[in-house]
């Protein structure tokens, strides 16, 4: 490997408040650049700027997807915030038929207000009506406060004469954990359980309390009424930094798991940033291990099998495989009854190093499980779907997503099912506008139809 295609990095940033000054050379060559604030913008702008001064990696968020047609049969719902403090749109939807019409709720991210409540009597007209826990009502259990806070992916479900809302949010160690809450009317007022109903995750890097969780949680009511919890190990979240650690300790793993040398170039940078980007918040290290993140997806055939044969990352190579978790719940909704199952894992190419977001419906005699794969901010990200005979498998997956990134509509992801004004099922999901991806960018709420067979399920317009 030649010192062209992975030169020695050296990083020296500085934090000032949210924004970051770093100072990067290699080759010889200094730059300058300021990261003018905490999102994920701020760091993909500073990424395209590294890559044109460094040969690394630019971001995914600005290639777009391949191919470059146009979304068929999708039809957008809710394409602009309903309130003024709903800050980021609906990514997660989890859309519910209720009486009268269909409740929405979505992720609220690091926003005051958790998990916006929605309602429309029709799928055309929506009026938000409030949220789950509104601002100084948030359970005792979890973090709060802007860049700390995260609020992800509610689902609400009926049980029994009960409404439940089962959640992932951020306890005060920083761990995400998941949480169920119920009320006697979807609309609330919301009861929380009071403590976590799953907490997990291992912990892959000494002294990061944030490693490690649980999230995506998904009921699942059976048609005899029995309800099942779904779940998502968040392990993807713990290899990118101890990899860049391994890289840099072991620089000559750079030429042995990526092809290019805009990626070896992008390892290299990561390996020299990794230090500090331990010792920053939970969404803010992700930030800082995208390029690598993004590369590792791009040489996925390599990187594993490179890994398995250097030896010594065996807990790196576990925590690439994202498992999605099922067990029945409690009739009362406060623990988790019977075996536990690993039902589904990311094993195919286009799902990249994570799949989450599992959704269950019954038809046809067979239970669907949709599900997403990739990174959630890039092209890259779409919905998969597997079939079983019962709730807790074994599932079988399609070949192919089910819907992936289109010229109008980026990253569709995490849906829900629910029936349409015409009774026939519609998957409900998130997708973002071209350009615009990333964590706290707008998602827009979309549909399409779905037709199930014993040939498996395909989409049709709505």
């Amino acid at each position: 490997m030649s010192s062209a295609d992975s030169p020695l990095f050296t990083v020296e940033p500085v934090a000032q408040g949210e924004a970051t000054r770093i100072r990067v050379s290699a080759d010889g060559t200094s730059r300058d650049y300021a990261i003018g604030g905490g999102e994920q913008t701020d760091y993909l702008a500073f990424f395209r700027e590294l890559a044109g001064d460094f040969g690394t990696r630019m971001p995914h968020a600005y290639d777009g997807p391949p191919g470059g047609g146009a979304a068929i049969g999708w039809t957008p719902l809710v394409t602009a915030n309903l309130s003024a403090r709903t800050q980021a749109g609906y990514g997660d939807p989890a859309v519910v038929k209720v009486e009268g019409g269909w409740l929405l709720t979505a992720t609220s991210n690091d926003g005051p207000d958790a998990f916006p409540l929605v309602f429309s009597p029709d799928l055309e007209s929506w009026e938000h009506r409030g949220f789950v826990f509104p601002e100084g009502q948030v359970p005792d259990w979890i973090l709060t406060g802007r860049h700390r806070a995260d609020f992800w992916a509610p689902e609400i479900q009926q049980v029994g004469d009960e409404w439940w809302i089962a959640y992932t949010a951020r306890q005060h160690s920083n761990a995400l954990a998941i949480g169920l809450a119920r009320a006697t009317d979807p609309f609330g007022p919301w009861v929380d359980n009071g403590e976590p109903l799953i907490t997990g995750g291992k912990v892959l890097y000494p002294g990061s309390a944030a490693s490690g969780g649980v999230i995506d949680s998904h009921i699942f009511k059976d048609e005899d009424g029995t309800p099942y919890l779904f779940w998502k190990n968040d392990t993807n979240g713990l290899w990118p930094r101890p990899l860049a650690g391994l890289l840099r300790a072991h620089p000559s793993l750079i030429e042995l798991l990526f092809e290019s040398a805009t990626d070896r170039r992008t390892a290299a940078f990561a390996a020299a940033v990794q230090p500090w980007a331990n010792t920053r918040r939970p969404m803010e290290r992700f930030f800082w291990m995208q390029p690598l993140i993004e590369a590792a997806i791009e040489n996925w055939p390599r990187v594993r099998p490179a890994l398995i044969d250097f030896g010594g990352a065996g807990e790196i190579v576990e925590a690439m495989r994202t498992p999605i978790h099922a067990r029945r719940l409690a009739p009362d909704g406060r623990s988790l009854v019977g075996e536990e199952k690993v039902v589904l894992a990311n094993d195919q190419d286009w799902e990249g190093h994570l799949i989450e977001g599992p959704y269950v419906t019954y038809s046809q005699g067979r239970y669907w499980l949709f599900y997403a794969g990739n990174d959630f901010s890039t092209p890259a990200y779409g919905i998969g779907v597997a079939v079983a005979r019962h709730p807790l498998g074994p599932y079988v997956k399609q070949d192919e997503p089910l819907l992936k990134s289109a010229s109008d509509w980026w990253a569709p992801g995490h849906a829900s099912v629910a029936p349409g004004a015409d009774g026939r099922p519609q998957l409900f999901f998130h997708a973002f506008f071209p350009g615009q991806c990333g964590y706290n960018a707008f998602r827009a709420l979309l549909t399409v139809g779905l037709d199930f067979s014993g040939e498996g399920v395909k989409l049709r317009p709505v």
